[in-house]
């Protein structure tokens, strides 16, 4: 009887939630909506009983829409989908519309830049713009070129023509880079930073679970499942090693600031522990606000970067004849073996530049970002009302025959030439989103990919045996590949 009950009250209640939704969403009843679409499932059997691989597909299909404006179905829960530059425009800079979704909640890092709501976000991301600024990552060049140093030697140990999987020595290397431009840390004295970033790794790949599952987006369900408390254990022990990190870094402050000369420390280029530990333009961070960055800058800036640094070597290794005009260009702008890169050298590598947005163009580090509207906007005559969702689904958006022409999926780096940059929609290609929501750290991910590839290919010739078609995609936060991408490298 109180089984009976239960499912009563259950169904009841779902009907009311549909019809309420249903409601909600008759202002976009004219929009196309992705199939197959069931009534309380929605969209479900895109993603229900299906591996990873088979979820990313489904996805990337259901997302590929050529309609301005369409609407998926999370379960019950509407989402409004576009893949299209003018309408992405629109949406990516309209100020009702820089809210996250609540899935972002789900990291529970509800006080850093990446994952707040839009009241905390708005200050602070005010208040960080200036720890980017020209000066100070001009400051973190010489630190990514010795970390760059390292990983070349690293690299040197593997043996010639031997088909092997680069990404432990890439992801070592931009976890040397972001620890030392983050907190000032050497991960060779300092482990917990390794952990971290192995942490958010994880964290990534069970949320992503979570989201892909919208009966778990009630917190009573998901906190029986297994995955919560894997989840949790795994919380705790960042936060640990969150709270080490901070600790230190504090008193690594203390002393040096201590110990140097006034003029000496205003000098010294501020990596960004030192702007979160000060007060920015009369703001100062909380300690769970510069905790819940870190773990953002750390995490995000380790796995972001070197994510597409691998993409980016597996490319310059399916196209020699592309490898060999980055390595000349490469060859004219540092003339000398040792010569440190600059601003300005960084800037010659024109081609170089060209490769690397091609590759961000095929492989977009985040594929899908979600948006929510903060407060009732008008979108392509329509009066989006607050709540919103919104999926823009960068991956296709990059993807557009009708934008990238007819081969838009070969790797092409002409792409980006300055004849076919003019009459394209600056919306076209987002790598690192837009709008003021934008991703903070875009152009220290430009400095830090283009001064690691200038030092592997000055070292080394990359080759593989593998094909575009060898390269497949996981249901993931990050665009993250199911087989491991193999290269092999010959000395020069």
């Amino acid at each position: 009887m109180l089984l009976f009950l239960t499912l009563s009250v259950l169904t009841l209640l779902s009907v009311f939630l549909y019809i309420r939704i249903q409601v909600k969403m008759s202002f976009g009843k004219t929009l196309p909506t992705v199939k197959p679409y069931y009534p309380v499932i929605g969209n479900g059997t895109l993603f229900v009983l299906k591996n990873n691989e088979q979820r990313f597909e489904n996805l990337v299909g259901a997302l590929s829409n050529s309609a301005r404006l369409f609407k998926l179905w999370l379960g019950m829960i509407p989402v409004l989908c576009s893949c299209h530059p003018d309408v992405v425009n629109k949406i990516l800079t309209n100020p009702n519309c820089h809210e996250r979704t609540f899935q972002y909640s789900f990291f529970k890092l509800y006080h850093g830049v990446f994952a707040s709501r839009y009241d905390i976000w708005k200050t602070q991301r005010k208040s960080l713009n200036i720890t980017f600024n020209q000066r100070i990552l001009q400051g973190f060049l010489p630190i990514m070129n010795e970390c760059a140093v390292r990983l070349v030697g690293r690299l040197g140990s593997v043996g010639e023509c031997e088909e092997f999987n680069i990404t432990e020595y890439i992801m070592r290397c931009t976890l040397e880079m972001v620890c030392a431009t983050t907190i000032g840390a050497d991960i060779n004295n300092h482990s917990g930073a390794e952990k971290l970033s192995q942490y958010m790794v994880k964290f990534c790949e069970l949320i992503t679970r979570r989201i892909m599952s919208p009966h778990l987006y009630w917190e009573v369900l998901y906190n029986l499942t297994p995955t919560s408390k894997q989840e949790e254990s795994l919380r705790r022990e960042a936060y640990k090693v969150g709270q080490r990190i901070l600790d230190d870094a504090i008193a690594l402050k203390v002393e040096n600031s201590s110990e140097s000369r006034e003029e000496d420390y205003y000098r010294k280029p501020k990596i960004f522990m030192d702007q979160l530990l000060e007060s920015i333009d009369g703001r100062t961070f909380e300690r769970d606000e510069i905790l819940h960055n870190i773990y953002t800058m750390i995490a995000a800036g380790t796995d972001t970067s070197g994510t597409e640094l691998i993409y980016i070597c597996q490319m310059l290794a399916m196209h020699p004849d592309m490898q060999e005009r980055v390595y000349q260009e490469m060859v004219r702008v540092f003339p000398e073996d040792d010569a440190p890169p600059t601003a300005e050298t960084l800037k010659q590598l024109e081609y170089m530049e060209m490769f690397i947005k091609e590759s961000l163009r095929l492989f977009p580090i985040a594929p899908h970002i979600m948006r929510e509207a903060y407060a009732d906007f008008e979108l392509d005559g329509m009066t989006i009302p607050k709540g919103t969702a919104f999926i823009i689904s960068i991956y296709n958006l990059h993807r557009r025959k009708d934008i990238w022409g007819p081969d838009a999926d070969s790797f092409n780096p002409e792409n980006f030439s300055k004849e076919q940059c003019a009459h394209r929609s600056p919306f076209a290609f987002i790598p690192f989103s837009a709008g003021s929501r934008n991703c903070i750290g875009h152009r220290y991910a430009m400095n830090s990919m283009k001064i690691v590839v200038a030092h592997i290919l000055r070292s080394f010739r990359i080759t593989t045996r593998m094909s575009m078609d060898d390269i497949k995609f996981k249901m993931d936060i990050l665009l993250k590949s199911t087989n491991e991408l193999l290269i092999s490298l010959a000395r020069r």
